[in-house]
């Protein structure tokens, strides 16, 4: 019952933050530049543009946090959201590069608050049904089965009786 409403209340602030990024991404797009753009010069890839992985990054982000807020392979999605998160984690609050105390402490604090979230989406990768929902689902499939067989050899002596 709880999964029911904290995926959908986890999903929340990724879809939240996935509009952001493709509605604005020049904001995140500044504020992880110090790290994404060194890593791409070194790889060759100086003709991408950091706010075009911004978007990307977004529209993977909404796309992911949907599927686990429908609860549609929550184990999935809950990884996607992780690796996801994990980048985001690692460029979007390079507090190290701070000078400023009162903005390091800021930054700190927003670093951390991804952290927790990434925490979250490792949660929900890793949690699935219980033993007790699967054995009650294999109860069900087999009771239903079985009730499907006595159909199919009840409807076959009645279409051989009819046969006569």
């Amino acid at each position: 019952m709880l999964r029911v409403l904290a995926r959908p209340l986890l999903a929340t602030w990724f879809v939240y933050a996935g509009v952001q990024s493709v509605l604005e991404p020049q904001v995140r797009a500044a504020r992880s530049a110090p790290v994404i753009e060194p890593a791409l010069k070194e790889v060759g890839l100086d003709d991408v543009k950091t706010t075009d992985l911004v978007k990307y990054h977004g529209m993977a982000t909404i796309a992911s946090a949907s599927v686990l807020a429908l609860s549609r392979t929550p184990r999935t999605a809950g990884l996607v959201l992780a690796g996801l998160t994990a980048a985001t984690v690692a460029v979007s609050r390079p507090f190290w590069l701070e000078t400023d105390e009162q903005r390091k402490e800021e930054q700190l604090e927003l670093f951390l608050k991804n952290v927790s979230l990434f925490g979250g989406t490792l949660l929900a990768a890793t949690v699935g049904h219980s033993p007790r929902k699967i054995k009650r689902t294999k109860a069900k499939k087999a009771k239903k089965a079985k009730v499907q067989a006595k159909k199919d050899k009840l409807t076959g002596a009645s279409v051989t009786a009819k046969k006569k």
